[in-house]
Parts: structure tokens; C-alpha cells; sequence
């Protein structure tokens, strides 16, 4: 085949972990809550009342190296191999 300027030099897999948060462990009554978001494996939540909290670190579970959920294959300028992905 003609890979032409396309040809493919990498192959890139993504894996996931999961990081859980115990709602009722942590004392969250999640009607409470306003917004949250996860940053650097913490939990940042937002009440209704304004307040502001953080939760250190879940439950950081292992990291499934068995399959990737996601694979890509790239030239060498890393540019996505059509026909490929």
C-alpha cells in the first residue's frame, strides 16, 4: 500500500482508571449539592448553600492494561492514519 506522507509510526492505546468517591462515606447529601467537579483525582463540590469543599483522593482503583478502550495510529508528525482508526 501507498502510504504516501501518512505512513504510520505509532500506535497510541489509552487505558482507564477509575477513581470512586463514597458519597454517603463522605457525608455528601447529594440534593445538596449545586456542581462538583474532579481535578487531579480530587472531588470539588459545590453546595447550594455557596460553600465550597474538597475530597482528597477516592478509591483509585488499577489501572486494566488487558484492553485499551481507545487506539490510534499516527505518522510520524503525529497526525491521525486515515483509514485506519
Amino acid at each position: 500500500m501507498d502510504w504516501g506522507d501518512n505512513k504510520p509510526r505509532y500506535i497510541e492505546a489509552l487505558h482507564t482508571a477509575p477513581i470512586t468517591f463514597d458519597l454517603e462515606e463522605l457525608g455528601i447529601d447529594f440534593d445538596k449539592v449545586e456542581d462538583y467537579h474532579i481535578k487531579y483525582g480530587d472531588l470539588v463540590v459545590t453546595f447550594k448553600d455557596g460553600t465550597t469543599k474538597t475530597y482528597s483522593n477516592g478509591d483509585v482503583g488499577d489501572v486494566d492494561y488487558k484492553y485499551a478502550y481507545q487506539e490510534t495510529i499516527f505518522d510520524s508528525d503525529w497526525y491521525e492514519v486515515e483509514g485506519l482508526n
